[in-house]
């Protein structure tokens, strides 16, 4: 059974991704400032064009401005990837980015309480991007300690189930009782930067809102914890 995204409950779980407990603080140099580069154990050659950098994620969803408050809560996902592909700047990562992916296991339950009544909602879904026929979904540069975007991050979808039970199953919003079905077609989010530890090998996002709606009420926001895996450097294909 499909189900609207703009409904209250499915669109807060379909919150892709996800957050930090708490606002990531901006490392960010000043816009005018030169790209910077990334640290690498790597030892540069004449042939690395690029570097692809890939980045284990953990999320967390956090869900405000709900009737009565019944949904409101943060709410830990995941786990999830990323991978970045930075320009070979100085023989390390830096210049222009690009999101080449982004995966996120979306497997946690929102408990709405109003009065004497309670209903839970668990999502089982995967939330993923859909790149352009470049394989890229975003571009942006990286700049003093920080991943800036350009725009929009395109062709967020989310597929899989959510499983409802309780008073308010099939009203103000929420799934049906049981088992239904959830797909989500691809639709554009908006990330903020993504600011990298002193050491370059983690990053965190601040909460991103990336739900917005009056009727039902609701905002949900996301943001991202990211730890590097593998790094390579890699040949760039042409693409028109």
């Amino acid at each position: 059974m499909k189900m609207d995204r703009r409904l209250s409950l499915p669109a807060a779980l379909v919150a892709v991704l996800a957050a930090t407990s708490a606002e990531a603080p901006s490392a960010a140099a000043d816009p005018g400032t030169a790209p910077a580069s990334m640290p690498t154990p790597s030892t540069p050659t004449a042939s690395c064009e690029a570097w692809q950098v890939e980045y284990a994620l953990n999320a967390t969803v956090v869900i405000s401005d709900t009737t009565m408050g019944a949904g409101d809560g943060s709410y830990p996902n995941g786990p999830g990837h990323m991978t970045l592909r930075f320009e070979n700047h100085e023989g390390r990562p830096g210049g222009k980015v690009q999101l080449l992916d982004y995966q996120m296991k979306d497997s946690f339950t929102v408990v709405s309480k109003a009065l004497a009544w309670k209903t839970s909602v668990k999502a089982d879904t995967v939330s993923k991007v859909t790149p352009d026929p470049c394989g890229v979904a975003a571009d942006g540069a990286f700049v003093g300690k920080a991943v800036r975007w350009n725009g929009t991050v395109s062709g967020m979808r989310s597929d899989g189930s959510l499983l409802c039970d309780g008073t308010f199953c099939g009203k103000f919003g929420a799934p049906p009782e049981g088992r239904s079905e959830l797909h989500v077609a691809p639709h554009t989010v908006t990330f903020k930067e993504l600011a990298f530890a002193p050491d370059m090998k983690t990053f965190t996002m601040g909460f991103s809102i990336v739900s917005q709606q009056q009727s039902p009420s609701q905002t949900s926001r996301i943001g991202l914890a990211g730890r590097e895996v593998r790094r390579t450097c890699v040949a760039v294909r042409s693409c028109p």
